[in-house]
């Protein structure tokens, strides 16, 4: 409304669509590195469980030189 009662605004309201729009490009590649970020914690989950062996496999707990 502004814009069309003045055309003065008008690059106040090119600055803003420009930030906007920035601020919408940023979100999108925040939001992009969060879902690998979180598909690779699930895929490294999955590895860790699906490597995981048996309690008796296990190693024995460290016993230093002096308790032997």
């Amino acid at each position: 409304m502004l814009v069309a009662e003045d055309p003065a605004f008008a690059p106040i309201f090119e600055r803003l669509e420009a930030e906007l729009a920035a601020a919408w490009k940023k979100e999108k590649r925040l939001s992009e590195v969060e879902r690998r970020a979180r598909a690779l914690l699930a895929q490294n989950a999955r590895r860790a469980t699906s490597s995981a062996t048996c309690s008796s496999d296990a190693p024995l707990p460290y016993r230093s030189r002096s308790s032997r």
